[in-house]
């Protein structure tokens, strides 16, 4: 025969209750440690993502030379002048400036002489090392040249448009990064309108400053660029969350 189940008593009640008092309590404070322990991981995480990128960016930044400043003076000599085609010389003075501390090295350099996208002539000039703020000066002579007349002036003489450039491999004396050697293109008078009359012998041109790009000068601009664009993104994300607190 079974046993009648003996009822429960305030006693038994009474533990059973705080046991599970007890428990609810152990759950909520271990729910609240959980609770901190990812609210830190995600303000770490945040903060590094957040920084990191900005420093990343500036320490590229940081690590690309100063590109190069290129003026150009120069002087064209008429040879024979016809009705439909001049034959001259172009005698080009190039300045550069290194504006970084340390020294920048030039080789592979060729200079060009150009009529719209035509090329009219062409010289190599041989490599050099500039010292860090330093202006050094050396000049070239193209070789003579042909080229056809587009225009007449006024005065029955004739007029073209030239550009000058110069393509140069330079090499910093300091520790660059991702790019080691850049490809310096400096574009100097660009399609400078020539005009002289057919007794005209030589025209000394003005100094132009040239237009120098590079592979350093690019990505010092894109890396301003993505910190710009990333701290506008920041900006707005923190300026939500603070509105939604």
């Amino acid at each position: 025969m079974s046993q009648p189940t003996t009822p429960p008593t305030a006693a038994t009640a009474t533990a059973t209750a705080t046991a599970t008092a007890t428990a609810t309590k152990l759950y909520s404070k271990k729910a609240q440690v959980y609770d901190c322990i990812v609210f830190f991981l995600f303000i770490t995480v945040s903060s590094i993502l957040i920084v990191s990128v900005p420093v990343i960016t500036r320490g590229v930044i940081f690590l690309q030379p100063e590109t190069p400043q290129f003026n150009v003076s120069s002087s064209l000599t008429i040879l024979n002048v016809s009705s439909t085609a001049i034959a001259a010389n172009f005698n080009v003075t190039f300045s550069t400036k290194n504006p970084n501390r340390k020294t920048m090295s030039y080789e592979k350099i060729v200079a060009l002489l150009l009529d719209g996208n035509e090329s009219l002539s062409a010289i190599t000039i041989p490599p050099f090392h500039q010292p860090g703020k330093t202006l050094k000066t050396f000049q070239v002579a193209f070789p003579t040249f042909f080229l056809q007349v587009k225009d007449s002036s006024s005065s029955g003489g004739a007029a073209v448009s030239l550009t000058t450039k110069l393509h140069a491999r330079a090499k910093y004396g300091g520790w660059t990064w991702p790019v080691e050697k850049d490809l310096i293109k400096a574009t100097c008078g660009d399609d400078v309108k020539v005009e002289f009359a057919s007794n005209v012998t030589t025209l000394v041109l003005g100094s132009n400053e040239c237009d120098v790009n590079g592979q350093w000068k690019r990505i010092a601009i894109k890396c301003s660029r993505i910190f710009r664009n990333y701290i506008y993104v920041v900006s707005i994300f923190l300026f939500i969350l603070f509105v939604s607190l």
